[in-house]
């Protein structure tokens, strides 16, 4: 590809060429004014013409200098039009696969509530947990009920403990208000360390034992512990 003349020399030798012409004719054009006007005019006019050139040639300069600025200025926007795009460095923010959830459980149960909780954050689902997400001075039970209505699913974890748990029932009534509130939700999500959620008579366990409950009562079994485990992640995937 044959590479293209600049613009700026074209214009110089364009100006200079017109330059002379000019100045060619001014000389002409002197001689035959100084061979017609009146002698006492001369010396007048011999003063005039030399600053006649000299603002041609100011002007010349000028105008040369504006044209290299405006080429160079064309220039490099084209460079820019043409040049690739910038590749900006973006960070991922890729969303988890998994429904987010709350966990719910009794005191104690703390012990697997700990390790289940480091077990989901470490596969990537988002599970609010009261002694991680628990701020000092925040109001318990309203910061519960509010990720209640936040999360997409209550982890609800069953035992004995949670059985008798006021706590825990009241924690199961609100994730029910809220499926009755908005149909179609399926908030509740059970998990089992006993039997003992299937034997009580209490309104909100027989609500409970509608649903299906996964069961960790093997959880002290790191076999049965992790099987039950993938049951769960592949439950909680979207």
């Amino acid at each position: 590809m044959k590479a293209r003349s600049s613009p700026r020399l074209s214009v110089t030798i364009l100006i200079t060429i017109l330059a002379a012409f000019l100045a060619t004719l001014g000389s002409i054009i002197g001689n035959i004014a100084t061979s017609s006007i009146p002698s006492f005019l001369l010396p007048y006019v011999r003063f005039a013409w030399p600053a006649l050139g000299i603002v041609f040639l100011l002007g010349v300069i000028v105008s040369v200098i504006q044209v290299r600025r405006d080429a160079m200025a064309s220039s490099s926007f084209t460079n820019i039009l043409s040049s690739p795009a910038p590749v900006l460095a973006t960070q991922s923010t890729g969303s988890s696969p998994y429904h987010s959830c709350i966990l719910s459980y009794a005191t104690e149960d703390q012990d697997f509530a700990e390790k289940l909780h480091a077990d989901l954050t470490n596969k990537g689902v988002s599970c609010w947990f009261a002694p991680h997400d628990l701020k000092t001075g925040d109001k318990l039970r309203d910061k519960v009920y509010e990720a209640i209505g936040q999360q997409d699913k209550l982890l609800i974890v069953l035992s004995e403990h949670a059985i008798g748990s006021a706590w825990v029932e009241e924690e199961v009534d609100a994730a029910l208000d809220r499926e009755h509130q908005q149909k179609g939700t399926y908030l509740l999500f059970p998990i089992r360390l006993d039997d003992q959620v299937l034997q009580t008579s209490k309104a909100w366990a027989i609500a409970v034992r509608q649903r299906y409950i996964g069961d960790f009562r093997q959880w002290t079994d790191n076999v049965m512990y992790q099987r039950a485990l993938q049951r769960l992640l592949r439950d909680l995937h979207m």
